[in-house]
């Protein structure tokens, strides 16, 4: 399998190193499990969610005689928690990237407030409470140990921004029996503010996405879904 990537950040928007900082004593690990941010009585958010979970598996990969992949769907399912605001928490910023070598592009970015708990800004589908026994009440924002989920619409991340995009993702000079894949970087991050303290929390992951020109037959091109569990 060919390396199929790009080198420096040319489009002027966020990077890496932007997304992944901020915030207090930020924790980075995998997206599938729930990584608490600090283990004190400060103020401290943790986040859980699993936008990586591809309806085609693990590595996708789009069957294309062109070599070109068409879109890059994503419906994330995300929960973010707090602990010890004593004050409870005034709003929770929700922010979903993806990226590559070629750059980052911000796929979701909502607020969700106390101020207007039952809201579901822009992209988001549903609020809620999380965990397993979570429900479609409103979060209680005004809880020192809370939590909120939410659910965001299915959108193609191809069409956010201009570094992750079909032209980036597909390889046109791909000969017949061979594959080419990008490695995409999955960031998911919360930042919580509340009674004039604050927490934030990321997690990332990765996965390649992958496009194979076959022997004989054309195909057209192909999407990939990119859905929560």
């Amino acid at each position: 399998m060919s390396s199929h990537s790009r080198d420096g950040d040319a489009h002027g928007g966020p990077t890496r190193r932007s997304l992944l900082a901020g915030g207090v004593a930020v924790t980075i690990g995998s997206l599938t499990g729930l990584g608490a941010l600090a283990a004190s009585s400060r103020p401290a958010a943790a986040i859980d969610g699993d936008p990586a979970a591809f309806e085609a598996g693990d590595a996708p990969t789009v069957t294309a005689n062109d070599g070109r992949i068409e879109s890059v769907y994503l419906s994330p399912a995300v929960e973010a928690s707090w602990t010890d605001f004593s004050d409870g928490v005034e709003r929770v910023t929700l922010t979903l990237a993806v990226g590559s070598d070629a750059g980052v592009d911000e796929v979701y970015r909502e607020t969700l407030t106390a101020a207007d708990p039952d809201a579901t800004p822009g992209d988001v589908a549903s609020v809620g409470t999380p965990g397993e026994s979570g429900s479609d009440e409103p979060p209680t924002f005004d809880a020192v140990d809370g939590g909120v989920a939410a659910a965001f619409r299915r959108v193609d991340a191809t069409e956010r921004g201009d570094a992750v995009t079909s032209e980036s993702l597909s390889a046109p000079g791909l000969g017949g029996g061979e594959t080419a894949a990008t490695t995409l970087d999955l960031v998911l991050r919360a930042d919580v503010a509340g009674g004039g303290d604050e927490a934030t929390v990321v997690r990332t992951t990765t996965v390649d996405v992958a496009v194979e020109n076959p022997d004989g037959d054309a195909t057209a091109g192909g999407s990939v879904g990119v859905d929560s569990a």
